[in-house]
């Protein structure tokens, strides 16, 4: 019997009398959640606090995403609204997914708000509108060709690879998915989805505070503001939590951040 075989049936048992698949499931799931939340709750915790921060900040400034009239936006305001909006979402349901256990089905979405961080970038440095066109239209943006290969500086290798660690998992091929559902028979899934989101989490925060927000929006939330401004606050403990989520970060992940915070130099 091939290795996932005997996987599948140490996790799962498929025994003709034994529980039903969902109930058996939900209690495999319940136990994971409480190892994961033992083994990591720092990371747990500090991933929770940079949505919320991100969350927080966005909605100072939500006010402004449809007034142009008012402040000065991004040309790739759109996209990059959206691309914070439905990555919280889907980070967030990452972590949940990534928490009871199931880490494969997490990675398909996180290779979604990977492709989303590198177009959304894309579109607000590039003075050719046309990527950014088609987003808006619905077409297809492909990935390669439409972003990474106009990319001349950072160095893209990072990117590329991260890019197809996260494929293996969504395509349908032998690695795609999951064959353990018990933590305790893939001890190092969980960690290293922890480690995607937490690259994620940065690299989304990158372009929310230097692309989304522009000075001209910073400077009408604070002038037409009623009350005390939260912001200075949030910044302050954003970077905390960014600095000590990066100071367990081994060199290849350190890389992915740094080049995708770096100034993209592209090709004309």
């Amino acid at each position: 019997m091939s290795e996932p075989a005997e996987a599948a049936l140490r996790d799962l048992d498929y025994r003709r009398d034994g529980p039903s698949f969902v109930a058996l499931v939900e209690s495999i799931e319940a136990e994971n959640a409480a190892t994961v939340d033992t083994e990591h709750g720092r990371d747990i915790e500090l991933f929770c606090s940079g949505l919320n921060c991100l969350y927080s900040m966005a909605s100072q400034h939500a006010w402004l995403f449809n007034a142009p009239h008012i402040a000065v936006q991004n040309k790739a305001t759109t996209i990059l609204f959206s691309t914070l909006h439905k990555n919280l979402i889907a980070l967030h349901t990452s972590l949940k997914l990534t928490r009871l256990g199931l880490y494969g089905p997490a990675r398909s979405i996180l290779r979604h708000v990977y492709e989303s961080l590198l177009i959304a970038k894309f579109c607000s440095v590039s003075h050719d509108t046309t990527l950014y066109d088609k987003w808006k239209e619905g077409d297809v943006v492909y990935l390669t060709n439409g972003v990474l290969k106009k990319i001349y500086s950072p160095n893209i290798g990072p990117f590329i690879e991260f890019w197809g660690l996260l494929s293996d998992y969504s395509h349908a091929t032998i690695y795609a998915q999951q064959v353990h559902l018990n933590v305790g028979s893939a001890p190092d899934e969980v960690p290293l989805n922890l480690v995607y989101l937490r690259i994620l989490l940065d690299c989304l925060s990158h372009l929310v505070g230097s692309h989304l927000f522009t000075s001209s929006m910073e400077y009408y939330t604070k002038r037409y503001r009623q009350g005390p401004n939260p912001l200075p606050e949030l910044r302050v403990q954003l970077k905390q939590l960014l600095s000590e989520s990066r100071s367990t970060l081994l060199e290849q992940p350190r890389a992915i951040i740094r080049n995708y915070r770096a100034t993209w130099r592209l090709t004309t």
